[in-house]
């Protein structure tokens, strides 16, 4: 092919990394990190038990509930589902009964598809209009079969009225 260059990467000069100087004796300290809060909770306040309220948090989502992600008719519809919470893969199954940690099943509510419409209509006055129309729902749907602990439904009623 005459008249495109050809560009060898072996022919081409690569750039090489600063020289490194300084004291190497010195020792690394690294920063305090940062520390995260929950809204609605104060570290540091004891609540039922001696526990402080964030205390109390993490052990209710590491509650064990029994949860089943519904059957889909969409033939290219993800199963297994992946979820993972602080490094911790997890996988549900579609039309399964599964014993989960609320954590896991915390994600599953949360992961909602938006859909945007633009329905014609006619105004008051008899003029041609495009309204908007938007719409969200589980992208998996599931059901709680139980969940022992009595905060359990508004948990979750919670985390499926929270806008994602």
């Amino acid at each position: 092919m005459a008249g495109k260059k050809i560009i060898d990467a072996q022919e081409t000069e690569i750039t090489q990394p600063a020289v490194i100087g300084g004291e190497f004796d010195t020792v690394y300290v690294p920063e305090a990190p940062e520390i995260e809060t929950i809204p609605g909770i104060t570290p540091g306040v004891k609540g039922k038990g001696g526990l402080s309220a964030y205390a109390q948090e993490l052990i209710f989502n590491e509650e064990v509930i029994e949860v089943m992600v519904h059957e889909s008719t969409d033939d290219n519809a993800e199963n297994p589902i992946f979820t993972a919470c602080n490094g911790v893969s997890m996988y549900f199954y579609r039309g399964v009964p599964q014993l989960v940690k609320r954590k896991f099943v915390a994600i599953l509510a949360s992961v909602k598809e938006h859909n945007v419409t633009t329905p014609e209509y006619t105004a008051a006055d008899g003029s041609r209009a495009t309204g908007i129309r938007r719409t969200s729902s589980l992208k998996y749907p599931f059901s709680i079969i139980s969940d022992p602990n009595p905060r359990g439904a508004a948990w979750l009623k919670g985390l499926l009225r929270a806008p994602t």
